[in-house]
């Protein structure tokens, strides 16, 4: 036997048994987990999940309204994810603002939460100065608007047909016509 088909049967099947192992380890259930890593050889595989952990069981919605003359307008959704076309599998380049939006709106759902939605530390959050920013830069206001304000609301289903909305967080009055975040 060549010792080349040697090294390339050895080669082959310890990528192999590697990829095997990384793709039993990102099962949802971690059995398998502990078993990778006894013994002598402690196989090294990657942390991660093809599925997470944690499936999201509720839709996060962020609406704004204007501010004129001290007078506060309707309230406006702003879609906060987009429909992906059917090719997003393998390249989606235009996920990166949608997910900026989205992870803003997650960073401060949870400070909200874990500060008992204290204004203060709520507004020095990145997500917070950038939402502030997107709805200031980005969205349209009226002509006669000096300020806007945003609200963000769960909604989770309760049945087939129906959706139960909680408010998350409602901003102050972010000036529109100043550079300095609320």
């Amino acid at each position: 036997m060549n010792r080349e088909h040697v090294k390339m049967a050895v080669v082959t099947a310890g990528l192999t048994g590697w990829l095997l192992a990384t793709t039993v380890s990102q099962c949802p259930d971690q059995r398998f987990d502990a078993l990778l890593r006894r013994g002598r050889l402690r196989i090294p595989v990657p942390n991660w999940r093809f599925f997470g952990p944690n499936p999201g069981v509720k839709d996060i919605h962020l609406l704004y309204r204007d501010l004129a003359e001290e007078k506060p307008g309707a309230w406006q959704e702003v879609p906060v994810t987009q429909d992906r076309p059917w090719y997003a599998l393998a390249w989606n380049a235009r996920n990166r603002a949608p997910k900026a939006l989205f992870d803003a709106c997650q960073d401060i759902s949870l400070v909200a939460r874990a500060y008992a939605n204290n204004l203060d530390v709520v507004g020095r959050t990145p997500g917070y100065r950038c939402l502030a920013d997107y709805i200031r830069q980005h969205l349209a206001h009226t002509e006669d608007a000096s300020a806007a304000q945003f609200l963000l609301m769960e909604s989770y289903p309760t049945s087939l047909t129906e959706r139960e909305m909680k408010p998350v967080f409602a901003s102050p009055e972010i000036p529109l016509h100043s550079a300095v975040a609320a």
